[in-house]
């Protein structure tokens, strides 16, 4: 009964167990290892005839060593692809027991383990990120590699109840720290921010923390990271020194040249007082070939010289925005007529559309956004411009249409920006250096408004933009300007 009730026992177990006499050969295998070796007729034969090469070696030297020894040996066992643990130990009746363990997956989850964990550590190392936990419960604390390397330290904490980051941390950053980890234990939503740790180097550093909670095993865990982002922070410190130097030097530019406006056009009146005057004489045909040339010349000049200041003023600060209660039918049919006389020397078709409301806004910059749009309508049409207003709801529409060459989609905002000519459209680059649409914007801003754009290539284009309808109810303490 006794030994039916081992073999009994033996069949059940999830280890390969065999029973070998001292030359090797089986006498007794388990159910597990006649199913897992495919062994079917094995009585008197020898364990290796079922081995690969390499564990016939291991076994070899496992046998002798049990026969010369007289005591359990145990040894790693490897064969047809699986890992064992195995167990080899004599027996009171001269034989002995050979237990194997499938350890093959075990093995392969460590491998996987150990990959995770060497993949973990190069992460931590290459981001400066270090992991820790606080068990809520035992207060143990457990710190990666990469936290002590963070906050400077060489070993281990040898404490659980050490709080080496509130030794580490700035005096000024500790309130803020603790905040964060009420906030966190109360809401139990993750937190994170900035701190300031102080190295054993005396060296400042800036952390980005996170924290959360995690529950493992029923066991209430605090999780966090730490992460040393200090050249992060000096790279931004340096940009924004950069950025406020440019400013500087940006504004002491056009601070320079707006203020140096009038003498740097005093000259090019004078030029223009020589030109009139030189034509006034009595030149030949090429002199006054040669003269238009200059003429023209020193008009491109001018306008060039008039947008660059216009810019330098607007950023300087130089240029104001006074809104007030005007009539903008008024300005439209001012402008149009000035516009009439140059249209019929350019022999463009000018028609202009005038709808008298008053409206809230500064009439200078009005006046100025349309010139400048007038005269980029009439540089680029073919013959054809109108200058329109629309009321749209509590809103004035003002439209400038040309049918010139149109402007590409991947153009349309480009056309804004400082000395930006079309490399698409060459037959339309017509004299400019494309400084026009720079302060048109720069007026649209001020007078709180956008250019909108609704254009077709090769058959025109429509600049528009909206201003606001006065009413008393909406602007009650508004008074003209007189």
């Amino acid at each position: 009964m006794k030994a039916a009730s081992k073999t009994s026992l033996s069949d059940i177990s999830t280890d390969l167990l065999f029973e070998l006499d001292t030359s090797g050969r089986i006498r007794h295998a388990n159910q597990t290892a006649l199913k897992a070796w495919k062994l079917k007729s094995y009585h008197n034969l020898a364990l290796i005839k079922f081995m690969d090469a390499v564990s016939v070696h291991v076994f070899d030297n496992a046998l002798n060593r049990v026969l010369t020894e007289h005591q359990a040996y145990k040894f790693i066992l490897t064969n047809h692809n699986s890992l064992y643990s195995a167990a080899l130990y004599p027996t009171s009746n001269g034989n002995l027991n050979l237990s194997l363990s499938d350890i093959t997956e075990k093995h392969q989850t460590d491998i996987k383990l150990s990959q995770a964990l060497r993949r973990l550590n190069f992460a931590e190392k290459a981001a400066q990120l270090g992991y820790w936990e606080l068990d809520i419960a035992t207060r143990q604390l457990f710190w990666s590699d990469e936290m002590y390397k963070i906050f400077g330290e060489t070993g281990k904490i040898h404490s659980p109840m050490r709080n080496l980051i509130k030794e580490r941390m700035l005096q000024e950053d500790i309130p803020v720290y603790k905040a964060k980890l009420k906030e966190l234990l109360k809401e139990e939503q993750p937190v994170e921010g900035i701190l300031r740790l102080q190295t054993p180097y005396n060296k400042i550093i800036y952390c980005s923390f996170k924290a959360g909670i995690i529950y493992e095993n029923h066991k209430k865990i605090i999780a966090g990271t730490f992460q040393d982002i200090s050249s992060y922070i000096q790279i931004q410190q340096e940009l924004q020194k950069a950025k406020k130097r440019a400013e500087e030097l940006s504004d002491a530019k056009s601070y320079f040249l707006a203020q140096a406006s009038h003498d740097l056009r005093q000259p090019m009146q004078a030029l223009k007082l020589f030109i009139s005057g030189l034509k006034e004489e009595n030149l030949t045909v090429m002199q006054k070939v040669m003269v238009k040339k200059i003429e023209d010349s020193a008009i491109n000049l001018n306008t060039l010289l008039d947008n660059l200041l216009d810019i330098s003023k607007i950023e300087a600060g130089g240029v104001k925005y006074q809104p007030q209660i005007f009539d903008i039918g008024n300005v439209i049919t001012a402008l149009a007529q000035e516009y009439q006389e140059l249209a019929q020397k350019q022999n463009i078709r000018f028609r202009y559309i005038s709808l008298h409301k008053k409206i809230y806004s500064d009439p200078i910059l009005v006046e100025r956004l349309l010139r400048n749009l007038l005269n980029n309508a009439f540089k680029y049409t073919k013959n054809k411009v109108l200058l329109g207003t629309k009321l749209s709801g509590h809103f004035i529409t003002v439209k400038i249409i040309d049918n010139g060459c149109g402007i590409a989609p991947q153009e349309q905002d480009k056309i804004f920006q400082d000395f930006y000519q079309s490399p698409q459209q060459p037959v339309c680059r017509i004299q400019g250096v494309g400084l026009g649409l720079g302060i048109v914007k720069r007026i649209a801003k001020l007078l709180q408004t956008k250019i909108h754009i609704y254009t077709i290539p090769q058959k025109g284009s429509c600049f528009y933009f909206n201003l606001a309808i006065d009413t008393k109810k909406l602007f009650p303490n508004c008074r003209s300007r007189r």
